[in-house]
């Protein structure tokens, strides 16, 4: 591996719209748990669920890469490359979560189990296409591979203001941000961390922070998932029928010019 693609600095206009995007994902967190808060049930799910989740945290990064930048899925971390070895290590590496957390964490019943773990799989659905897939990958094209981890990072446990986290316990979270950051960093695919290892991890400290969910917020959860991923889907054939319109069009004119 080369210098250059360890340490550089080349940040474009883009950098800005990467920052304000994080900043609204912030200011919307904060608004559905420090002043929504849990006394309004319906209006706290439809700003962190809907509007923080499913709108900013994932369907603005993926907007932007293949509407905007034209850029293929695969460069925000959606991917068939390496699709065998990151769901291997992906499985591997939640194992050794398990065991040092989870194994030794007392569960509760079902019934207050499943809205909890739908919840961790929605956040983590959003926070590795969203910090890993679109913050890591770009702040490593702007200033390289170790500068892009530690600022994806730092961004990651940043974020967790919104959740009104202190100090001390978003320290805890630089330092796991670091390690599902050089995580990411080895296949580039978020299957290398998802939909096991930091749903895991995020589960594991709700269950620690006694969070209580009613079940019925796990249809809301399961709901934000599915459109999330059909979302993708959708963007990503409107891309790529604007990218076939393109190269139709500029065989049309070759062909005329013949």
């Amino acid at each position: 591996m080369s210098r250059v693609n360890l340490f550089r600095f080349k940040p474009t206009k883009e950098f800005w719209v990467v920052l304000l995007s994080w900043v609204l994902v912030v200011a919307v967190f904060y608004t559905s748990f420090q002043i929504i808060t849990t006394e309004r049930v319906a209006g706290q799910f439809i700003t962190f669920g809907i509007v923080g989740i499913m709108f900013l945290g994932v369907f603005t990064p993926i907007i932007w890469n293949s509407l905007v930048m034209k850029r293929p899925l695969s460069s925000i971390g959606i991917t068939k490359n390496k699709l065998i070895i990151s769901i291997v290590l992906c499985l591997a590496f939640s194992a050794i979560q398990y065991y040092l957390t989870l194994r030794t964490t007392q569960l509760p019943g079902l019934k207050a189990l499943v809205p909890i773990a739908t919840m961790a799989l929605a956040v983590g659905l959003y926070e590795n296409i969203f910090y890993r897939g679109w913050i890591q990958l770009r702040m490593e094209e702007y200033f390289g591979i170790i500068p892009g981890i530690v600022l994806s990072a730092a961004i990651y446990c940043l974020y967790h203001i919104g959740y009104g986290m202190r100090p001390d316990e978003m320290l805890v979270l630089f330092i796991i941000g670091l390690i599902y950051s050089t995580i990411f960093r080895l296949t580039s695919n978020i299957l290398i961390l998802y939909p096991f290892l930091t749903p895991a991890g995020a589960l594991f400290t709700q269950l620690k922070e006694g969070l209580e969910i009613p079940f019925p917020a796990t249809y809301g959860f399961l709901n934000v998932i599915a459109f999330s991923i059909i979302g993708i889907i959708i963007i990503n054939r409107l891309a790529e029928k604007q990218g076939l319109k393109k190269n139709t069009k500029k065989t049309a004119l070759g062909a005329a010019y013949k």
